[in-house]
C-alpha cells in the first residue's frame, strides 16, 4: 500500500518527480565517480571504503560488484601498459613484467580481502571461479605479449634480462597461486633460436656479398712470426689474424662471432643440438657457395691460387674456430660441429685436384693454435735446402733496398697487375 502511494505521489506531484530525478542523477554521478576511483592506483583501505559505498547505493548485486571491481582494476593495468613506449621493445617488456608483478599481485590480494568467501553455502557470497578466470586471462595475455614481442629483441643480453625479470615476477605471483615459470621456457627458446638463426643468416649473406665483389689481388701478410709475438693462449677466442688476408672468410667469421656473443648470455641447454645444426648449416652454405663461385667464374692462374688459398683457410682455420666458439657456449658443443666430417667434401676434392697444378709460395704465419701456415693455408714442409731462401718475417713488411718492396708498394703493384 505504501509503495502504491509513493508511485501515486511521484506521478501526481511535479516536485516529487523532480526530486526523484535529481536523486537518480546524483546516484549515477556518485556511482561513476566511485568506479573511476577504482580504476586508479589505490591501496586496499581505499578499495574497502569504495566497495562499502557501492553496497550502500545498492545498484549492484554481490556478484555484479565483484565483476565491476575486477573490470576497474583491469582498466588500471591497461592504462599503465598504454603509458609504456612500445617502440622500445626491451623497455616495454621490462615495464610490462614489472606492472604484472606489482599490480596483479595487489589486485588478487585486494579481491580476496574485500570479497572473502564464506563456507555457509550462500550463493550470494560464492565467487564461482571469477577470480581464477580473470587471473588466467591476465597471465595468458601476458604470455601472448611475450610471444609476440620477444622475437623483436636483437640482443642476447636483453633476452637474458627479460627472462630473469619474468622468472622473478612468476615467483612473486606464486605467493597468490599464479606461478607461471613453467610456461616461460618455450617462449624464450623460440626467441633464442630465432635470434641465432637470424645472426647466422646475416653472416652467410655478408660473406656472399663480399665474395662476389672481392678483387683477387695478393694482400700483405698479416700474421706474426713466432719470434715476433708470444704464442696465444688456448683460452683466447680472438679470431685468427691470418684470416685478414682473406676478407670474405674474415667477414663470415666476424658474423659467427657476433652470433655466438649474442647466444652466450641466454643459451638454453635444450637447444644445444638444434643450434649446432644452425652453425653446420651456415658452414655448409658457405662451402656450397664457394663451389658455385668456382664453377661460374673464370679466374686467371694467380687469381685461382688466391681463391684456393681462401678455401683452404676456410677449412683449416675458420671451421675449427667456429667450432671452438660454439664450444664456449655449450660444454662439448665443439664436437657437434667437428663431427660433420662430410661437410667440406666438395671443397676438399677441389683442393686435392688443384694441389699439383698450382705453385705454392711459403709465408709463415701463426693462427690461434700456434701452428704455422703457408700463404695458401698449408703447413710448411721442413727442407734444409730451402732455409737459406726464406726471408726473415720483418723483411716482408719493409723495403731493404735489395729488391723487396714495402707493403704499400706491394699493394700498389698488385692492383696495377690486376
Amino acid at each position: 500500500m505504501a509503495a502504491a502511494n509513493k508511485n501515486f505521489l511521484e506521478k501526481r506531484l511535479p516536485v516529487i518527480q523532480s526530486l526523484a530525478a535529481e536523486v537518480r542523477q546524483t546516484t549515477q554521478s556518485l556511482l561513476s565517480q566511485l568506479l573511476q576511483k577504482l580504476r586508479s592506483n589505490i591501496q586496499l583501505p581505499e578499495c574497502l571504503r569504495i566497495i562499502g559505498y557501492l553496497r550502500r547505493i545498492g545498484v549492484f548485486s554481490e556478484s555484479e560488484m565483484r565483476l565491476q571491481f575486477l573490470r576497474c582494476r583491469e582498466a588500471l593495468l591497461a592504462s599503465i601498459l598504454d603509458d609504456l613506449d612500445q617502440r622500445n621493445v626491451y623497455e616495454y617488456l621490462k615495464g610490462m613484467v614489472n606492472c604484472q608483478r606489482i599490480h596483479l599481485f595487489d589486485v588478487v590480494n585486494q579481491y580476496r580481502a574485500i570479497f572473502a568467501d564464506d563456507t555457509s553455502g550462500s550463493e550470494q557470497n560464492y565467487d564461482g571461479g571469477l577470480l581464477f578466470s580473470w587471473t588466467m586471462h591476465q597471465i595468458s595475455s601476458h604470455l601472448n605479449t611475450l610471444k609476440i614481442m620477444l622475437p623483436k629483441i636483437t640482443e642476447g643480453g636483453s633476452l637474458s634480462n627479460i627472462l630473469d625479470q619474468c622468472m622473478y615476477c612468476a615467483m612473486g605471483l606464486g605467493w597468490v597461486g599464479l606461478d607461471f615459470r613453467g610456461l616461460l621456457p618455450p617462449l624464450f627458446e623460440d626467441a633464442v633460436l630465432n635470434l641465432f638463426s637470424k645472426n647466422m643468416n646475416t653472416a652467410v649473406e655478408n660473406f656472399k656479398l663480399v665474395l662476389d665483389s672481392h678483387r683477387w689481388v695478393p694482400l700483405p701478410s698479416i700474421g706474426f712470426g713466432t719470434n715476433g709475438a708470444a704464442e696465444e693462449s688456448q683460452d683466447d677466442v680472438t679470431p685468427p689474424s691470418y684470416l685478414m688476408e682473406h676478407p670474405p672468410v674474415a667477414v663470415f667469421v666476424n658474423g659467427v662471432s657476433a652470433a655466438m656473443n649474442e647466444l652466450r648470455p641466454c643459451a638454453p641447454v635444450s637447444l644445444k643440438s638444434i643450434l649446432a645444426q644452425e652453425v653446420v648449416k651456415g658452414l655448409k652454405t658457405v662451402s656450397d657457395h664457394l663451389l658455385k663461385y668456382n664453377a661460374t667464374r673464370v679466374l686467371r692462374e694467380t687469381e685461382s691460387a688466391l681463391f684456393l688459398a681462401l678455401c683452404r683457410a676456410f677449412i683449416e682455420v675458420a671451421y675449427p674456430y667456429c667450432a671452438m666458439c660454439f664450444g664456449r657456449c655449450y660444454l662439448g658443443g665443439a664436437a657437434l660441429i667437428t663431427d660433420s666430417k662430410n661437410l667440406f667434401d666438395g671443397l676438399s676434392r677441389l683442393l686435392a685436384t688443384s694441389a699439383g697444378r698450382l705453385p705454392v709460395q711459403k709465408t709463415a704465419v701463426t693462427h690461434t693454435e700456434g701452428k704455422h701456415l703457408t700463404e695458401n693455408g698449408t703447413k710448411p714442409i721442413p727442407d734444409s735446402n730451402n732455409h737459406k731462401d726464406e726471408l726473415p718475417h720483418d723483411t716482408e713488411k719493409a723495403g731493404n733496398g735489395n729488391g723487396q718492396v714495402t707493403v704499400t708498394q706491394a699493394e700498389t703493384q698488385a692492383h696495377s697487375d690486376s
